[in-house]
């Protein structure tokens, strides 16, 4: 005959009580100690593309700043560096930057040779820079960043080399036959 006290339905026995309670204190023990850590690294990678998204468009804005002015004009108005860097902070705002951040943008057009000031004086194949950055202070700190104090980025930048395509330059042609 089997006794009563040996199966008790929904009672666990002494023993295994202590061993669930133990069992319980361990997983949240390793529970705190491993979930700051992975926190830490899942911030970290968002933090990190963030960064790559970020550096994309600027990227992408000083393409746009270079291929206006590359052209010499826009709907034939000469390419000034006015114009380039409305250009680029148009992509930035199209983007979602933020205003600090679009207003604060440093654009810098630089030729080699110092032969022009606007865009629009170029010669065809004259090479150039673009450079789209965002300084440090109030325009980097308008993008919100988690980690900066632990990267120690204090500012971001985007240089693309560009080559002149303004035909505006080029002289006339005198197409008459000589014969």
């Amino acid at each position: 005959m089997i006794g009563t006290h040996m199966f008790h339905i929904g009672r666990p026995s002494r023993g295994s009580q202590s061993s669930r309670r133990r069992s319980r204190g361990i997983v949240a023990v390793e529970a705190a100690v491993v979930l700051p850590v992975f926190l830490l690294i899942l911030v970290g990678v968002w933090e990190v593309g963030r960064l790559i998204q970020v550096s994309i468009v600027l990227n992408e804005a000083a393409r746009e700043g270079a291929r206006l002015a590359a052209g010499g004009a826009s709907n034939t108005t000469p390419a000034t560096l006015a114009l380039v860097k409305q250009r680029v902070q148009d992509c930035l705002k199209g983007e979602g930057f933020p205003d600090d951040a679009v207003n604060g943008a440093l654009v810098t057009v630089k030729n080699p040779a110092n032969s022009w000031t606007d865009p629009c004086d170029a010669l065809p194949l004259d090479p150039f820079s673009v450079t789209v950055t965002i300084p440090s202070g109030p325009a980097f700190d308008s993008l919100q960043w988690i980690l900066s104090s632990v990267t120690g980025v204090t500012q971001l930048s985007a240089t693309v080399q560009w080559l002149s395509a303004n035909d505006l330059k080029v002289p006339t042609v005198d197409d008459s036959l000589p014969f």
